[in-house]
């Protein structure tokens, strides 16, 4: 199992452009569809994009109800946290 995870929601305009970052610093995630998931799950409660790292937050929030994650950290930013 990856051990990062993007979570996100179909028609997220930040989905793709996070998905770029991860991919051009070779990260190895799962992509995690909120739309997919069952009603009650809990990672229907972050942010999209929201990358997790276990359980911690790299980029992104929680929030009840979902909602955009802005602005995304540059490749340089994404390096640092990593």
């Amino acid at each position: 199992m990856d051990k990062y995870k993007l979570i996100y929601f179909e028609g997220c305009p930040n989905h793709q452009p996070a998905v770029e970052i991860l991919e051009s610093v070779g990260i190895e995630f799962t992509r995690i569809c909120q739309d997919q998931l069952e009603d009650g799950d809990p990672l229907k409660n972050y942010s999209s994009p929201t990358l997790l790292k276990g359980e911690k937050i790299l980029f992104g929030a929680e929030a009840k109800g979902g909602g955009c994650s802005m602005p995304l950290p540059s490749k340089d930013e994404l390096i640092k946290i990593l």
